[in-house]
Order: structure tokens, then sequence, then C-alpha cells
């Protein structure tokens, strides 16, 4: 399955519970390195997908790269919504992690085959200070796909880098995607009940590759 086509799966997969705006552009250097950031954690994911074909694998690999190429904690703060400030350190830090490993694994579980996409380069726009979007058009298998990937300035790190916190795919985002599955668990039950759930979905996914190494 294309790249593209395995993230607008994910973005409306779920727990199982569970066009761009105009805006100033930002200076040449940032820019391109906003833009390289992307091409460049595209690339890193081509390969692994292209070079390491058994689902455990790559999901290994996958995890390697989440944390130099995705900004998991501010996508998991977004996606959890105003009710994030009410968790713990502790429940921000589990939430996060079940999180971005769900992410990871059902990405994993929906990509597959060995072909390089072609992807085209919009002109980056600027969000905000320190937040960029950088459209893209990417086509595989004979099909295109609009992918807008938003990235943050991630200033904790020397030197400074650009990491993805949100992924459009054909109109749908992964943030607001997760946010409207989060938002009635989080009424219902609040931090821990939203990790209890991720929990599960975790083990589920867990269960399944160990059932298909079978």
């Amino acid at each position: 399955m294309p790249i593209a086509r395995a993230l607008r799966s994910l973005l409306t997969a779920g727990l199982g519970l569970l066009a761009f705006t105009t805006a100033p552009v930002l200076h040449a250097a940032a820019t391109n390195e906003a833009k390289a950031a992307v091409a460049a954690g595209i690339e890193e994911v081509s390969a692994a997908i292209r070079e390491r074909p058994h689902q455990e694998d790559l999901i290994a690999l996958l995890d390697t790269l989440v944390d130099k190429h995705f900004a998991f904690t501010t996508t998991t703060r977004l996606a959890v919504g105003p009710a994030w400030r009410d968790f713990s350190p502790e429940q921000r830090t589990r939430t996060t992690a079940l999180f971005s490993r769900l992410v990871i694994r059902t990405y994993a579980d929906r990509v597959t085959g060995d072909t390089q996409p072609k992807i085209v380069y919009g002109q980056p726009l600027e969000m905000k200070a320190g937040r960029v979007e950088v459209p893209t058009t990417t086509t595989a298998a004979g099909q295109t796909y609009a992918v807008t990937y938003r990235l943050e300035l991630d200033r904790t790190t020397d030197p400074a880098r650009w990491r993805v916190y949100d992924v459009v795919a054909e109109g749908v985002s992964l943030i607001s995607n997760y946010r409207s599955q989060f938002e009635p668990i989080l009424r219902k039950s609040g931090a821990p009940g939203l990790i209890e759930a991720l929990e599960a979905k975790v083990a589920e996914q867990n269960a399944a590759l160990a059932s298909a190494k079978k």
C-alpha cells in the first residue's frame, strides 16, 4: 500500500473505540530547513519500508525514527485537547508513549510495498512563529494524494530542529481525528480511562502481531 494511502487509512482507523490557508512565507533559510526536515523524514521511512519487509522489524525501526522526526509530545497534547492540563506528569508521559506506539503500529500494519513514491513539495507556509506546514503531492501506484506535514521548531535541542507534529492526508488531520475519538473517553473516565483504552488497543495490536508470527 502506498505511503500516502497508508496515512489516510491511519487517520481514519481510530482506536476501535474509538486547503491550505494563506499565510506569510517564512524567511528562505527557515523555509528550506522545514522542507528539508520533511524530505529527510520521508526518505528514512521509505527506506525502512523498502529494506525491512517484515512488520516486526519495520515497527522496531520506526520506533527509532519517531523522536528524530516527530514531535509526539505535541501531537499527543493537541489530540487530548484542554483535558491535558488535568493530566499528571506521569499520565502525560504514559499517554504519549502509548499513543506513539499505537500510531506506529497502525501505520506499519497498513503500509507495504517497495516502490518509492514520487513527491512534489509545495511552498511551505508559516502558521505562526515556530510552526510551518509543508504541502506535498504524493504519487504512488498510479494514484495521487494531497498530504500536508505540519512542523514545529524544537528549540530544546542544539541545534534547534524541525519536527512533524501533525499530518493532514486528503483533508483528514491526525490530531483532529484522534481528538474526536478521545473526547468521549475523557468526558466519561478522564486520563485513567484514556490510558486504559490505549493500553487495551496496544495489547490488541501486540497479540495480533504475535499471532501473525506463528
